[in-house]
């Protein structure tokens, strides 16, 4: 079968196959013999030959009755979508009303010229959408109001709503300026796939043109990043976009949740066309705990005098909301001290300034000691130094071969009462980060020490451990799984005599971390380093364990760059080294290092607990299900000995934009992973969403409790680009076999859906055979033959 476009030809008598080929074979050898002995030389003997030929060759054929199969699609019987963008990006200039034109005929009744067509051939199906798809009887309604353009959804959704049925095509009026871009990748390999073998092919007709004399701004990009730098603990990244000229110059502000400016930064254009790019970042410091809402926004710099700026194309763009998650502590911190320094008087003093953070200290200020007998007080067996201490409570009293630990800031007089934890409930639980300073590894048993290694790996925390004369390699920590979790070898001392008079400086990877850094820029940073005391006590380490990052140096006056900071990721976890042992000594300069001493530890603090996470923790995230954007809840719980719990009451309490009183949703159980609670939640109104998670034990006692919130921006996705997005559009045609139209080729689209192969197809036959042209040309044929022959003298 030979195909043709919508054509085939077939052969109806094939089983006459073989004598047609001895027939032609006869033919040709007949031909051969009559044409050596032919007086015709030159290209004329060729030309006769081939006229014969030709002849015998469509008698032979017309042996096999061959006839012409026309396939048309069956009147009414396929489905055509035809789908129209609603949203509100079609409302700029005059995209809507064009839509409107092509989409509406003059006779309120009818559909236009080009509908009425398709209608002749196919069912046709009308939608519109903009965050929802909806099914339509004609488009009279449209009146581009919607916040949201779910051009790939829309699609995705009505090719798995069609699968079963026959559907033709469709065809998508659109500007192609997609608000649902994260599905691009799966709704385009699916129109590729198609059902089964079948791809069904998509018409984008391009809605809009490229704007020219428009002015306008518009964030393109606005993204608020945290960190334990305390200047500006918050960033807000954002691009920026103008179209056009604004002669005294562009700003990007922020304003809090009671509508107060807090920041304002020019904004630098790059290049000199009609739309230019550029980027800045608003630093805010002074964020409070929680959940907090920034307005980020870009204007033109106001002109002098009376004069007013032109007006811009849309303000709609021009507005962003971003959601900030400072966490809410208290964040419980474990210092475990060999002995009582100054390094532990200059951290308790700087935390005591950061309401978020709670340290808790177990400090020992005395060893054990081998056991004898006390010649003291007749009777007395316990340790001297607790005398005149807790005579109410014997059990309190420490023997003399027991080291003596003091513990501070305790919740309770139970925390803590029989020393450094021993269960993981107790560690896992309490805690978010250790600080280990001037301690051996005889101070922790072997569980122990694998039960912090767990605490990292496992539970997510974090350890540091200070350097002193008992850190490190000095404290035997080496073949330990205390000493798997650092940053630093610790077999072996580093080469050479003891540093002395080392300098303090940041690494390349040091300068990047926002916690490392003290200044707001590189010069005073720089300033800040030279005047830093040089330091007597560092523990020298052979080198950094692969994939730690090396954060801070210290050069001794032999030249010597010794580690100085160094952390890594280890499981779940985190971990940092600081081989410092006389930190204290840049408290004791004077009030103003005493002070970036005090800011050095709150920042390495909550940069140990900003990522450990609590036994309740959540994530949101916003996807689009079907058409409709949908906000995915998933809360895990977990034990205190951080196992998952399934046995728990999840609620979730959600207060939407401008609503008095929240609406209450329950957590469903996940049905693949333990200790997972889910919940969706349909996002309808514009706004800030603020969610509070509540999680209780079979008994209804209290696990824990979270606060998170997020922004929804449609209007500011939704103008993101003001021009038509080609690109876009000619992919999803490509993927399903279709092709971009613009509006003036309307009138065409009836003619090109008509050759599709639709599945439900009409057929009418012509036979071939019949056709007096083929017995005319075969008479011709002979006829040019025969007068060769009798014109060269031939016969």
């Amino acid at each position: 079968m030979v195909s043709i476009f919508a054509s085939s030809l077939v052969f109806a008598n094939p089983q006459w196959l073989w004598i047609a080929l001895i027939l032609g074979l006869a033919a040709v050898i007949f031909l051969v013999l009559n044409y050596l002995n032919s007086h015709l030389t030159g290209v004329w003997k060729y030309v006769a030959s081939l006229l014969k030929l030709t002849a015998f060759a469509l008698l032979v054929v017309a042996l096999l009755e061959p006839v012409w199969v026309d396939e048309f699609p069956r009147d009414g019987a396929n489905d055509l979508i035809v789908i129209a963008d609603n949203s509100r990006g079609l409302s700029i200039g005059d995209q809507g009303e064009l839509l409107r034109e092509a989409l509406r005929s003059d006779e309120p009744d009818n559909p236009p010229g080009w509908l009425s067509e398709l209608y002749e051939t196919f069912r046709v199906q009308s939608y519109q959408f903009d965050r929802r798809l909806k099914r339509i009887d004609d488009f009279s309604g449209l009146d581009f109001s919607g916040n949201a353009s779910s051009v790939l959804t829309s699609l995705k959704s009505l090719r798995t709503r069609y699968e079963k049925r026959p559907l033709a095509a469709m065809v998508i009026f659109t500007d192609g300026n997609a608000t649902d871009t994260a599905a691009v990748d799966s709704v385009l390999d699916s129109l590729k796939q198609g059902a089964g073998d079948k791809k069904v092919p998509v018409f984008p007709v391009l809605v809009g043109k490229k704007l020219s004399d428009a002015r306008d701004l518009s964030l393109s990009s606005v993204v608020a990043t945290q960190s334990a730098f305390e200047d500006a603990p918050l960033t807000i990244s954002v691009q920026a976009t103008a179209r056009g000229k604004f002669e005294r110059g562009v700003e990007v502000f922020a304003l809090n949740e009671k509508d107060e400016e807090v920041i304002a930064e020019p904004v630098i254009f790059a290049g000199d066309g009609d739309v230019r790019t550029g980027a800045v970042r608003l630093k805010i410091a002074g964020v409070k705990s929680g959940i907090s809402f920034y307005r980020v926004g870009i204007r033109a710099v106001p002109l002098g005098g009376n004069e007013t700026l032109p007006p811009e194309i849309t303000m709609e763009n021009n507005y962003r909301l971003v959601s900030v998650d400072r966490g809410r502590g208290p964040y419980r911190l474990l210092y475990v001290g060999g002995r009582p320094n100054w390094e532990y008087k200059f951290l308790r003093r700087a935390l005591s300034e950061d309401a978020e953070v709670e340290l808790v200290a177990l400090l020992r200020i005395a060893k054990r000691e081998p056991k004898f007998e006390w010649r003291g007080r007749t009777g007395e067996s316990g340790n001297p130094l607790f005398r005149g201490f807790g005579k109410d409570l014997p059990e309190e009293t420490q023997s003399y071969d027991e080291p003596v630990l003091i513990r501070l800031n305790t919740r309770d007089e139970e925390e803590l009462r029989d020393g450094f934890p021993r269960d993981a409930e107790t560690l896992y639980s309490d805690y978010r980060a250790i600080i280990f300073d001037d301690v051996e590894s005889g101070f922790l048993s072997a569980e122990q020490q694998l039960l912090v290694e767990n605490f990292v790996s496992k539970r997510g925390g974090t350890v540091i451990m200070l350097g002193g004369q008992e850190s490190f390699h000095s404290g035997n920590w080496n073949n330990t799984p205390m000493a798997r979790l650092l940053p630093v070898y610790v077999d072996r001392l580093g080469e050479g005599r003891a540093a002395q008079y080392a300098t303090y400086n940041l690494s390349r990877e040091g300068w990047l971390e926002p916690w490392m850094r003290l200044r707001g820029n590189q010069e005073e940073e720089t300033g800040r380093l030279a005047y830093m005391p040089e330091f007597f006590s560092i523990n020298r380490v052979p080198a950094i364990k692969p994939g730690a990052s090396l954060l801070a140096t210290v050069t001794d006056r032999e030249r010597r760059q010794i580690p100085a900071v160094v952390v890594q990721r280890y499981g779940e976890g985190r971990s940092a080294a600081v081989t410092i042992g006389d930190f204290w000594r840049w408290g004791m300069k004077d009030e103003l290092v005493q002070k970036d001493l005090a800011k050095m530890w709150r920042q390495m603090v909550r940069w140990a607990v900003a990522e450990s996470p609590g036994v309740l923790t959540q994530e949101i995230q916003q996807v689009a299900e079907g058409t409709l954007p949908m906000t995915k809840i998933a809360a895990r719980v977990r034990t205190k000995a951080f196992l998952p719990e399934d046995d728990a009451t999840v609620r979730f309490e959600l207060w939407k934009p401008g609503a008095e009183a929240p609406q209450k949703i329950s957590g469903e159980p996940s049905l693949e992973q333990a200790g997972i609670f889910n919940a969706n939640h349909f996002v309808e109104e514009e706004g800030g969403y603020r969610l509070k998670t509540t999680a209780r034990d079979a008994e209804g006692k209290l696990i824990g409790e979270l606060e998170s919130g997020w922004a929804f921006n449609p209007a500011a996705d939704e103008f993101r680009s003001l021009e038509p997005n080609r690109e876009l559009l000619e992919s999803i045609a490509e993927a399903s076999g279709g092709e971009v139209l613009t509006l003036n080729q309307l009138d065409q689209l009836a003619a090109r859906l008509k050759d599709l192969s639709v599945p439900v197809m009409d057929s009418r036959q012509r036979p071939f055979w019949h056709a007096p042209w083929v017995f005319f040309l075969a008479l011709l044929c002979m006829i040019g033959e025969w007068g060769i022959r009798r014109w060269k003298g031939a016969l």
